[in-house]
């Protein structure tokens, strides 16, 4: 029989011969053959077995790229026919993943943190080796180097890979979300930063693909090869990618990666978009909440309290488990973050200085707004005015209601701090360091309407008690009159602050006109002792005072018209600085996507080659194993070829030719020698028989004999046992006559043929009154279960009617609730 080593039952055995002589590349790529081969594309169990035999040999030489080349085939050869094998080889290889860096973190002898390393795809480097040898703990190093940073490596590609693999697979899209699930976790536990951003980008660029090819069905059709296996949005699969990305939220805040919570907050809201009905209130208040810790982290107070009040509302409404304690609380959090926000602006609206640094802070707040909802910027004043409206400062404790008081309504500057001091000790930790700032400010604000001057002193002595420095309240003054809150001065010469709308630029440049007027006055007195004309200069002043006053409306006009000269060819200068910044960032644009382009050529025609030189190679090793397996067959070794005479000098073609004819040769001597054994044997079978012939007659004749004999013997033997018997009979019978037994016979039969045909009739009667019986109990059996019948449909259709008015009055109710949903949201 012929030996096929591609048929998958013989590679798998043939993979695991090469193993155990420590062939393993081979048996790699004799596997991977099996995997890509066209012949045999109907999925069996024998394929599954072969892909875990497959990445076992992968994990124990930590080969994730050969680990994402066989995950992609088995995908192509299980997507449709056996998505539940592909789900249990992926849990399969995570699971030893997961298992080889647990064992590699127990053999380090100390608890040496992953985070040396800042990149697990970065390659080593000389300097980083030659740093690798200079350490103390050389033993830890090692083992560092050796067992847990291969393992991490190896870990963090299969995440990557089966990420990458099951992006499109709706059937497995649980596996796909519990993945990215325990690629969150790990890079949490190991503190992985940057692997942390590559994974975000990963499924950020995964969401944007099914955006981009997979909105639509008619789109789903037209880039079928783009989103193979992807069935399209659905309510399960949207909550999936919520779930997902709010736990992503959650262990960017555990990590400090800020910047990735916002990107993440962005895609909850795309996601959210998707769904044509509104996500489930649970899932919203999940939202609010991972909000509002974003939102604090950056300072952004704003929308931090727009978020805690959403975050209120949700709760308030559908958490009807909620204690009043709670409520308290929420209602508490969400006004104390409305004081934390900074009061308006008190700079013009038309100031050009600040048009860009508005323009970015609106598009900011724009972006923001559409993440909570709102289709128009929210406002200080709008928030605390709506939670006036809707009662929920009477929800909050004493403490912060009368905090709110003191801040919004009545400000004695005064007396502020004293009011405020023993009101913030009663309010949550979190938000004591930001109302006292709110209350710095607001006495700043209070102090700069009543006096124009306030030494630092006296200032400080109004701040007594906030527990803070002349340098925190400077901050906190910075950052004030840079958001435009305040116009203050700090002279720290005469140790004061000076509160007004000028600043010092503009003093400045309000004196200069009374400089000059000083300055000529003084060459007018010392000109005044000379001997001067008076009455000529007086007639030559209001001579050039009339010039002057007649040339006045010209110059204005010259100045505006030099103005808007200046404004024009300001403009200019920006839109030409804007035209070469845009062909400069167009052709860096460019050139980047160029250089792109030719790495990501230069990477695939390398990959290329290296993928001609493993054929190429795997090639060459399988004519090796050919030709050395038929000089096996052969008999013969390489020496008989000649000495200097190596495998690549051989043919396989011609050995191979060479042992067909030696096989030949072998095969006909065999039936040469078959053919001669079975001509004699078929003489001496013939002769035996012509030998034997007379003398099997001769027993023949003696057998007959014999058995003739017996047959006479016992024939005479019956014949005189049944005389025997018949005398004996005959005897008994004259006894009976002589004593008349035969006589009396009939009256006998009369007798007990009368008695059992009483008992006979006794028995049809009682028969026929069972049968009587048994008729009215079935007829009455019957009766009873039509009688059950009837009332069982009568229940039944009595329980159906109950139940339709109950999924009507609970539809009615959805309704209901799913308007009112509606308006809180359209509020």
């Amino acid at each position: 029989m012929s030996y096929n080593a591609n048929k998958p039952e013989n590679a798998l055995i043939r993979a695991k011969e090469l193993v155990k002589i420590h062939q393993i590349p081979s048996a790699l790529s004799l596997l991977y053959e099996v995997l890509i081969a066209r012949k045999y594309k109907t999925w069996s169990l024998t394929y599954e077995n072969i892909m875990v035999y497959y990445l076992d040999l992968c994990i124990e030489g930590k080969k994730s790229r050969e680990v994402k080349d066989g995950l992609h085939q088995y995908r192509n050869l299980t997507q449709t026919s056996a998505p539940g094998s592909l789900e249990k080889v992926i849990n399969y290889l995570i699971k030893r993943a997961e298992t080889m860096v647990d064992d590699a973190k127990a053999l380090s002898p100390t608890s040496t943190e992953s985070t040396e390393v800042g990149d697990l795809e970065a390659q080593a480097t000389p300097e980083s080796i030659l740093m690798s040898t200079m350490n103390s703990d050389h033993t830890s190093e090692v083992v560092q180097r050796l067992t847990v940073l291969p393992a991490l490596k190896f870990l963090w590609e299969v995440y990557r890979s089966v990420l990458d693999i099951l992006k499109t697979h709706s059937r497995l899209a649980l596996v796909y979300h519990s993945t990215a699930s325990a690629a969150f976790k790990f890079c949490a536990t190991n503190s992985r930063k940057t692997e942390f951003r590559r994974l975000c980008d990963m499924l950020r660029s995964h969401l944007s693909n099914l955006h981009k090819f997979g909105a639509t069905a008619a789109m789903r059709e037209q880039n079928a090869n783009k989103l193979k296996g992807w069935d399209g949005w659905t309510h399960e699969s949207i909550e999936m990618h919520l779930n997902t990305r709010f736990e992503q939220l959650s262990i960017a805040g555990t990590m400090e990666q800020y910047s990735e919570g916002f990107r993440t907050v962005e895609n909850i809201y795309e996601i959210m978009q998707l769904s044509r009905r509104q996500p489930r209130s649970k899932i919203l208040a999940t939202y609010y909440e991972k909000l509002t810790h974003i939102f604090w982290v950056s300072q952004n107070h704003l929308f931090h309290s727009y978020a805690s009040y959403k975050y209120f509302v949700l709760c308030r409404d559908h958490n009807k488990s909620m204690t009043e304690s709670t409520l308290t609380t929420l209602a508490t959090n969400v006004l104390l973050s409305a004081m934390c926000i900074p009061s308006g602006r008190v700079g013009k609206k038309g100031d050009i200085d600040n048009t860009a640094e508005e323009d970015q802070r609106k598009e900011k707040d724009q972006r923001m707004a559409n993440l909570l909802g709102f289709s128009s910027d929210p406002t200080r004043e709008a928030l605390l005015m709506e939670l006036e409206n809707k009662g929920i400062i009477g929800l909050c404790t004493e403490e912060s209601r009368e905090l709110y008081k003191i801040l919004e309504k009545r400000g004695n500057p005064l007396t502020l701090v004293g009011n405020c001091l023993p009101l913030i000790s009663g309010i949550d930790s979190k938000f004591r360091p930001r109302i006292r700032t709110v209350v710095v400010t607001k006495l700043l604000k209070g102090l700069g309407k009543v006096y124009s001057t306030i030494t630092i002193d006296g200032l400080m002595k109004l701040c007594k008690g906030l527990e803070m420095s002349f340098a925190g309240v400077e901050e906190i003054l910075y950052e004030a009159v840079s958001e435009g809150l305040i116009k203050v001065r700090v002279d720290h010469r005469g140790g004061c602050l000076k509160f007004g709308q000028g600043g010092m630029e503009s003093e400045r440049l309000k004196s200069q006109l009374v400089t000059l007027a000083k300055a000529l006055t003084n060459i007018v007195e010392e000109k005044s002792n000379e001997d001067l004309d008076l009455e000529g200069l007086v007639e030559d002043r209001a001579r050039f005072f009339a010039q002057v006053k007649a040339g006045l409306d010209e110059e204005n006009a010259q100045c505006l018209e030099r103005k808007a000269e200046i404004e024009r060819r300001k403009e200019e200068w920006e839109r030409d600085l804007q035209k070469k910044e845009a062909e400069a960032e167009a052709k860096r644009v460019a050139d980047n996507e160029k250089k792109k382009k030719e790495a990501e050529d230069r990477v695939k025609q390398e990959a290329r080659n290296r993928e001609k030189e493993k054929q190429i190679k795997i090639f060459n090793e399988m004519e090796n194993t050919k030709k050395k397996a038929i000089l096996a067959k052969l008999g013969k070794k390489l020496s008989d070829y000649g000495a200097d005479t190596s495998l690549k000098d051989l043919n396989a073609d011609d050995l191979a030719r060479e042992h067909m004819d030696l096989v030949q040769k072998e095969k006909d001597d065999t039936e040469s020698k078959t053919k001669d054994a079975a001509k004699r044997l078929d003489y001496v079978t013939r002769a035996i028989r012509i030998e034997e012939l007379p003398i099997r007659e001769k027993q023949r004749q003696e057998q007959e004999e014999k058995l003739k004999k017996e047959h006479e013997n016992g024939m005479e033997k019956q014949l005189k046992a049944e005389k025997q018997k018949w005398t004996k009979q005959s005897e008994k019978k004259k006894i009976f006559d002589a004593i008349g037994v035969f006589k009396y016979m009939p009256d006998f039969e009369a007798k007990i043929m009368a008695e059992r045909r009483k008992v006979h009739e006794a028995d049809c009667k009682k028969a026929e009154e069972d049968a009587r019986n048994a008729a009215m109990e079935a007829k009455i059996e019957r009766a009873k279960l039509a009688r059950d019948d009837a009332i069982r449909q009568a229940r039944d259709e009595e329980e159906r009617r109950e139940r339709e008015e109950k999924e009507r009055r609970e539809k009615r109710e959805r309704d209901e609730k799913g308007g009112k949903e509606e308006k809180v949201t359209e509020r």
